[in-house]
């Protein structure tokens, strides 16, 4: 592979190492539909282009979804690694720093891997977990839709 082919994962080869690749300072976590997350990442880039920083984002189509996802062990570790400036000598390390088997903890770190919430780099025999944020914003709106019920419920 020469130096301006991409990797598997669409990155250019001198960023095959996560850590060598360009983030900003913080991950925003929404729950949107699909078309507002494509809109809101289309006019981030965008704004990128101007020179602006944004946060990076990823988005879950519905509550139910984030919370299968982002489970209270979960966010713990994603705290860990943040406090720990972003990086974990590997697996192992991780689960006896949160007090956990390493299973649990090997399967949390797949998961969030997979929907972009951290990092795993490869070091030989070795994954280490790497979050290059040093904060994560979770953005859920809430918001009900007027009915028939409704007025009945706040007049009630």
């Amino acid at each position: 592979m020469t130096d301006n082919e991409s990797t598997h994962d669409g990155w250019p080869a001198e960023y095959r190492d996560p850590r060598d690749r360009p983030h900003p300072e913080t991950l925003r976590i929404t729950v949107e539909p699909f078309e507002q997350a494509r809109e809101e990442t289309l006019a981030a880039a965008r704004t990128t282009e101007d020179g602006e920083s944004t946060p990076a984002v990823v988005s879950f189509a519905s509550i139910d979804d984030l919370r299968k996802i982002l489970t209270e062990r979960r966010i713990e570790l994603l705290r860990l690694l943040i406090a720990i400036d972003g990086a974990a000598e590997s697996i192992s390390a991780l689960a006896d720093a949160l007090d956990r088997d390493y299973r649990p903890v090997h399967d949390d770190v797949g998961v969030l891997d997979q929907y972009g919430l951290i990092f795993v780099v490869d070091e030989g025999q070795t994954k280490r977990p790497y979050v290059p944020y040093r904060r994560v914003h979770l953005d859920v709106e809430l918001a009900g839709q007027a009915d028939e019920t409704d007025r009945v419920v706040a007049s009630g």
